[in-house]
């Protein structure tokens, strides 16, 4: 067992956090107002900086800063071709507004020379910098519709140049400052279209359309969760999505998406094709496999989809891949003969140095069920182990231990042998579906979980993070709440340095419900890591619906991690 030193790290971060919480709550209040950001882009020809602080509402037509919150600010700085030309507009404690022009070091009037300016560069620092915010999208859209939105979004494809921006934020105790390149201000309309607004089955088609240009992986795929969440699909609204989906070029947006879309919506013929194309661009066999097998647990598929399924899995480069779906598979194609022909030809296909995995499935295959010895006794079992143990194959190790499971108990000794044989292995792959076939054959607990998720965080981190991520999003709706099984589950979640993959789980367990308030600590620490802001807000606000209410602590907590957010917009998602 690995020391535990986690848990009692976070019971000292309430206490200390504790002291603290009462003083800030009033210190939070206007938050966003308080956050400064800046801006730096260059060009061939031009080089602009802008610093702002507080919420800035733009006039109607785009060309005159109308308001800024008290104590805020907006400074623009443009350098082009040797001069120089700066506008400073402050604003007071009550919300009154200084403006001031500057030419290189000189001050002007601001009228009409400062004001002139301002007009003519607003929409340019707009575009490069999201000022103005949803607020600027959504009068956009009340005058002219999704199209005018998507137009807007076009125009901003015709600007170009580095830059880089940098977020600022204060706390008690706490200083940060970011700088990343290519703040893309495109997906805030993207956001506001999605999140904001209730779109038509022709509007959502052209959104769809559109939103295979998002750049952002993590953007692209929040969204699209969104959209299954929001809307209901017909098989046209279906077939879009599931082409939008393609687009996305991680492994594991797609997997997060096409789980949460196979959730909701039956695989059938009208959309099978679409959805198993999504599957097939993938590049990680294992989380092509960790769509199709939870799929075929959860849904009655017909004969053209489990033929079609065959078909695509007969392509993966991983024969261990292949074998983990097709032993899923077989219970659902026993029965019809010419399915059960496909799937045998599809297992002869199987490499000759994957011998045994072939047997094994040829052996269900013509036995009609997957086999599984359920009466051994402990004597045996241990003994069965220990053999394995000899093997030189991994394979063969594991088709033996799976013949095991039926017979499991959850004995000490059994327990420790059994995973001492898995740790014993140098295959990845082959660890990972041999446990997930154990948690479909046997119950283990509390010290099996622990021994499970310690193999779950050593196959993490030898970096097979898509097949950990699959044992932690298995275990989620059985796993008993005890201390050191939580912290054995966080421990390996902290291994999976995949946003995507991340956010899924802990969406997964504040769906599971139940969340204590120890849970929600370590999902907030889980948080944390996450680096993309839409998908920690997006985790945040699911959290939220579940902590404890008008506890301290928990806001506190709370209320820290969110406060990393750069963007303003999910930071505001994520606080109100």
């Amino acid at each position: 067992m690995k020391s535990r030193t986690t848990f009692i790290m976070i019971v000292f971060f309430i206490a200390f956090v504790n002291t603290y919480a009462m003083k800030t709550t009033e210190a939070r209040r206007g938050e966003l107002d308080r956050r400064e950001h800046y801006y730096k882009s260059k060009d061939s020809f031009s080089a602009y900086e802008i610093k702002y602080k507080g919420k800035i509402t733009i006039s109607d037509d785009d060309r005159d800063i109308k308001n800024i919150s008290p104590d805020g600010y907006f400074k623009l700085t443009k350098s082009s071709f040797g001069n120089t030309r700066t506008i400073e507009i402050e604003s007071g404690q009550s919300g009154n507004l200084t403006k001031k022009y500057f030419e290189g070091r000189k001050e002007l009037a601001f009228e009409p020379e400062g004001q002139e300016w301002l007009e003519e560069i607003l929409i340019d620092v707009i575009r490069k910098t999201g000022i103005g915010g949803k607020e600027r999208i959504l009068r956009i859209y009340n005058k002219g519709g999704v199209r005018a939105v998507l137009n807007e979004i076009d125009d901003y494809d015709k600007t170009s140049g580095y830059s880089y921006y940098k977020s600022t934020s204060h706390a008690l105790f706490y200083f940060e400052s970011i700088e990343y390149s290519g703040y893309n201000v495109k997906n805030l309309y993207y956001k506001t279209l999605v999140n904001e607004i209730s779109l038509s089955k022709e509007d959502l088609v052209m959104v769809l359309r559109k939103m295979e240009d998002i750049v952002s992986n993590s953007t692209k795929g929040t969204l699209l969760r969104e959209i299954l969440k929001k809307y209901e699909l017909d098989s046209y609204l279906m077939e879009k999505f599931l082409e939008t989906t393609e687009t996305l070029s991680y492994n594991t947006e797609r997997g997060n998406t096409l789980r949460v879309f196979q959730k909701k919506y039956k695989i059938e013929r009208e959309n099978a094709r679409e959805f198993i194309n999504v599957i097939e661009d993938m590049s990680y066999n294992s989380e092509k496999g960790n769509v199709l097998k939870p799929l075929l647990e959860s849904q009655k598929l017909d004969k053209n989809v489990l033929s079609a399924i065959i078909d695509a899995v007969d392509n993966f480069s991983s024969y261990s891949e292949r074998a983990a779906v097709y032993r899923v598979m077989t219970p659902y194609v026993v029965g019809d003969e010419e399915l059960t022909n496909q799937l045998l030809r599809a297992v002869n296909n199987l490499s000759s140095s994957y011998r045994y995995l072939k047997d094994e499935l040829v052996e269900y295959l013509a036995k009609g069920k997957v086999l599984t010895d359920n009466d051994l006794s402990k004597s045996a079992v241990l003994n069965i182990l220990d053999i394995a143990r000899t093997y030189d194959a991994n394979t063969k190790i594991s088709t033996t231990l799976r013949k095991l499971h039926g017979s499991m108990t959850n004995d000490r000794e059994v327990i420790q042998t059994y995973f001492n044989v898995i740790n014993s292995m140098d295959n990845e792959m082959e660890q990972y579906n041999l446990l997930l076939d154990l948690l479909r054959v046997h119950k283990l607990d509390e010290l099996g979980y622990t021994y499970l998720l310690d193999a779950a965080e050593d196959i993490a981190d030898s970096d097979y993070k898509h097949g950990a991520s699959a044992i932690l999003r298995t275990v989620i709706k059985d796993l008993p709440n005890d201390p050191e099984v939580s912290e054995a589950f966080f421990d390996a979640l902290d291994e999976i340095d995949h946003n995507s993959g991340k956010e899924e789980i802990i969406r997964m367990f504040c769906e599971r419900g139940n969340v204590d308030k120890r849970t929600v600590v370590y999902l907030l620490k889980t948080v944390e890591d996450i680096d993309v802001d839409v998908e920690k807000a997006t985790a945040l606000i699911n959290i939220k619906k579940v902590m404890p209410k008008n506890d301290d602590e928990i806001t506190y907590i709370y209320n820290s991690v969110a406060n990393e957010i750069k963007s303003d917009y999910e930071y505001e998602r994520a606080t109100k």
